[in-house]
């Protein structure tokens, strides 16, 4: 489906405060403000800077994670691999460069992941993302300011839904009353308990003869991502469709790969493909990779803020009218289907590793 709007004004990402979201004592006009901000971003972009953070994740928290996550990376290569990606559960460990996947290409980069711990009843590792968590013995803080991570990062994620909802044109400030449809209800019941997804990410200098990339072109596939990196610029690449691009994706499409580099205390926020199913197709979830080929090596910690495993993910009322109001009365998102989130992550952690040539 092509994009609803003329290609973005700016070939830099917009930043948007989530502060007032984030405040013991909101401001209705700020956050008003905020979300007319966001809806735009994610109309036009698919990806932004999230500032406003320090109320939650302050300057040191950020230090602490790049700073265990680079350890973990500097350790010996035999204690790493005691940690690697089991074949039953495919999928919570590290991975050695080339073992990640995307559009069955090997990237360019190491990894540790860990998802959302499932009850000991439900543990099995021989069915997959059913296995425990690797986490490493060294360096002896890594597990401790991770985990403090994951929790700063569901309350981002939650400020963001909320966010979002006001975007699409919901009441989230009324009584029960101001939300007729109960979608602001469901919202909230996708990420009661929501599922989650952490890597750390270690990117190698691509060698000089390199074809590849440090991470091929993808989408991510749930509800949003809150990328923390440290400050290498030049690796983030994000593509902007436009019919007159110089740039071509590898379905043909047109547009331009414009680099995202870090912001000081900001987090790089991109829309996964939930966001698009419940937004009726208006925030669509947006190419992006890394290309990195400074000298340096780069660490980055996406977090992923994700439904409940066993959520059903559908177009929202409000999105479906907000959709017909841009496009006319008879727009209609029919290439938009609810989707159980549990079982479109499954379809593609699947495919997310190549483990079986590796000893």
């Amino acid at each position: 489906m092509p994009h609803l709007v003329n290609p973005p004004p700016s070939s830099s990402l917009p930043l948007i405060d989530l502060s007032p979201f984030l405040s013991p004592k909101p401001d209705p006009d700020a956050r008003r403000n905020t979300a007319r901000k966001l809806h735009s971003a994610c109309l036009d972009y698919g990806f932004f800077y999230c500032t406003g953070l320090d109320s939650v994740v302050s300057p040191d928290d950020m230090r602490h994670a790049l700073d265990v996550a680079r350890a973990f990376f500097n350790t010996p290569d035999d204690d790493k691999l005691k940690l690697r990606i089991k074949p039953g559960d495919g999928a919570r460990g590290y991975q050695r460069i080339g073992e990640n996947v995307t559009q069955y290409k090997k990237d360019w980069h190491e990894g540790w992941d860990a998802y959302k711990p499932l009850p000991p009843s439900l543990e099995d590792p021989s069915k997959l993302l059913h296995g425990p968590n690797q986490w490493p013995a060294e360096p002896a803080s890594f597990r401790p300011v991770l985990e403090r991570w994951v929790d700063k990062m569901h309350t981002v994620g939650h400020a963001l839904m909320e966010a979002t909802a006001m975007a699409l044109g919901i009441d989230v400030d009324g009584d029960a009353k101001g939300d007729e449809s109960g979608e602001w209800a469901r919202m909230k019941s996708w990420v009661a308990d929501p599922f989650w997804v952490m890597r750390c990410i270690g990117y190698p200098p691509l060698p000089p003869d390199a074809e590849g990339v440090s991470c091929g072109a993808h989408k991510d596939y749930g509800n949003f991502t809150l990328l923390h990196a440290d400050s290498t610029p030049g690796a983030l690449q994000v593509f902007l469709p436009s019919p007159s691009g110089p740039d071509s994706t590898s379905t043909g499409e047109r547009g331009t790969w414009i680099d995202a580099n870090p912001v000081e205390g900001a987090f790089v926020v991109n829309v996964g493909e939930m966001v698009e199913v419940y937004s009726a197709g208006l925030y669509k979830a947006t190419l992006h990779r890394v290309v990195h080929k400074s000298e340096t090596y780069r660490v980055s910690i996406p977090f992923f803020f994700e439904p409940t495993l066993e959520a059903l993910i559908e177009p929202l009322p409000s999105a479906v009218r907000l959709r017909r109001e841009l496009l006319g009365p008879d727009s209609a998102a029919t290439s938009v289907k609810p989707v159980i989130y549990g079982d479109f992550l499954r379809s593609k952690v699947s495919n997310n590793f190549a483990l079986e040539d590796k000893e």
